[in-house]
């Protein structure tokens, strides 16, 4: 039933929230975990942008401390509810917005893949909070329905400030129109986790072959290889001689 009432307000409106997606230990042992790549999260200033929070990417080259958290069925059932079940891991990340940086500019997830719009569902974009997002400190920034449009948002489109507690998952289709909101607070921070996933036959925004070690891949449960693109999909793609690339991986590390 929850599957169900989020993927239909996802098809409907763009977006769903599950407001109790993970329990409070769940949380403390993920902001304990990621304490070190959250410490190391900073802002930059430039002319174009203004103060942003930096994004730590390529989360699993760098801690172990999330591996369950991709592997949760309730996302997952509810990312194969919008997608189908042949997706993928496109990329995870650590953000925390601090005191003073800006929101983001209006963008969609999709963006990358010149097809054109309306299209299927490309991809399922998720955040995790491990704090609680409010307006002031820059809960995500919706246009509802956006998904739908085949033209550019207005820049000053009217948003809604998704503001969820913590332990909630905020997942949206990639092509809906959104921004990171602006953090007005004095000494607040907003961590969050971010797993974008694709559909599996397209190209991940971040190269998950490349990006985490070997030996690291192989370290992982099987379920959690495959999230990442070791498999074969739709009728072969993929393939290493017709194989998954899995076994590429393990002959070579043998062999080294």
């Amino acid at each position: 039933m929850e599957t169900e009432r989020a993927a239909r307000r996802i098809e409907e409106v763009g977006f769903a929230v599950v407001e109790d997606f993970l329990s409070p230990n769940a949380v403390e042992e993920l902001r304990e975990g990621l304490a070190p790549v959250f410490d190391d999260i900073g802002s930059r200033q430039d002319k174009e942008h203004g103060q942003q929070t930096v994004h730590t990417h390529n989360l699993l080259a760098k801690t172990r401390a999330v591996d369950e958290l991709l592997m949760n069925d309730r996302m997952l059932d509810i990312v194969e509810a919008v997608l189908g079940p042949d997706y993928q891991i496109s990329g995870v990340a650590a953000m925390r917005p601090g005191p003073g940086d800006e929101r983001q500019r209006m963008h969609q997830d999709d963006g990358h893949y010149p097809i054109p719009r309306r299209h299927p569902p490309f991809i399922v974009n998720t955040l995790i909070s491990l704090d609680p997002f409010t307006k002031a400190n820059g809960a995500t920034e919706v246009v509802p329905g956006s998904h739908l449009w085949t033209k550019r948002v207005d820049p000053d489109a009217e948003t809604v400030s998704v503001e969820m507690p913590a332990g909630a998952l905020l997942a949206w289709e990639g092509a809906l129109w959104h921004r990171g909101g602006g953090n007005s607070t004095q000494n607040e921070y907003r961590r969050s986790i971010n797993v974008n996933f694709n559909l599996a036959w397209l190209k991940q925004r971040e190269n998950q072959f490349i990006g985490v070690p070997h030996d690291v891949v192989l370290g992982m449960p099987q379920k959690l290889q495959a999230l990442i693109g070791y498999k074969l999909t739709n009728f072969g793609l993929g393939t290493v001689d017709y194989r998954n690339p899995i076994e590429t991986v393990k002959r070579r590390m043998a062999e080294a």
